[in-house]
């Protein structure tokens, strides 16, 4: 006898996998997406409650799986939160890890050499960069004003899975401009609490070292870093003309 394939029981088998399975399957579609996806669509495409699906995004973002970002909404509205598939960060949180531990026995020595190692970060995201995908340097030899190089350096925190937000740039006086790169998702989150002199000093050199040096004079860009402005989000600003 046959019997007509009822459209709910896939929903039903989804609901009925162990929690380790959900998890997996949550993270294939997340990595097949072709952009940012929200919770609520990977719940309709499983069958799941988004609470069960943004519990399961919430312990991948954890393990470095996936990162949160922002989709902008059509019109008005504030952007809803988005995920995407995070490839290639193990080695960054084995190098935070490995300089909390052998930067310095002070803080002040810590934070500067997490810095410089921060620049020199740049300097390798930048040459490796193009070759594949260029990036431009930002700095003195560019005519880059805030809000473009405020764009470059958000690009490379995407990558990262700082889930950036920019922001709109604004007159600060003195015919100078600051433009914010609101920083949803920090990889390294755990570390950045305890041991900021290091995390946020690398992220730091790193913010500058993507300007290319442009913190050396009044009138070209530069990097400061507010750390936790918020629980979960930090804030980078770019300065300049």
């Amino acid at each position: 006898m046959h019997h007509q394939s009822d459209p709910r029981r896939g929903a039903n088998r989804t609901q009925r996998l162990p929690r380790n399975q959900q998890r997996e399957r949550v993270l294939r579609l997340v990595t097949c997406a072709a952009g940012a996806v929200d919770a609520s669509e990977i719940a309709a495409q499983m069958g799941l409650h988004v609470t069960t699906v943004r519990f399961h995004l919430d312990a991948l973002c954890e393990d470095g799986s996936v990162a949160r970002t922002r989709i902008k909404r059509d019109g008005v509205g504030r952007p809803r939160t988005g995920y995407v598939a995070v490839r290639d960060r193990l080695d960054y949180r084995s190098l935070a890890g490995i300089l909390a531990m052998e930067l310095g026995d002070t803080a002040a020595e810590r934070r500067q050499r997490a810095e410089r190692a921060g620049r020199r970060w740049a300097d390798r995201i930048l040459a490796d960069a193009a070759s594949a995908d260029p990036v431009e340097p930002i700095g003195p030899d560019t005519e880059s004003g805030v809000e473009e190089s405020a764009d470059r350096i958000a690009s490379v925190f995407e990558r990262m899975g700082f889930g950036p937000e920019i922001t709109d740039a604004v007159d600060t006086g003195e015919g100078r401009r600051e433009c914010a790169i609101r920083l949803h998702a920090c990889p390294v989150r755990d570390l950045a609490r305890t041991h900021p002199e290091v995390s946020c000093a690398m992220h730091l050199g790193l913010l500058r070292g993507l300007l290319n040096g442009a913190d050396t004079g009044d009138l070209t860009p530069r990097a400061e870093l507010d750390p936790f402005v918020e629980p979960e989000m930090c804030v980078a600003k770019v300065i300049g003309r």
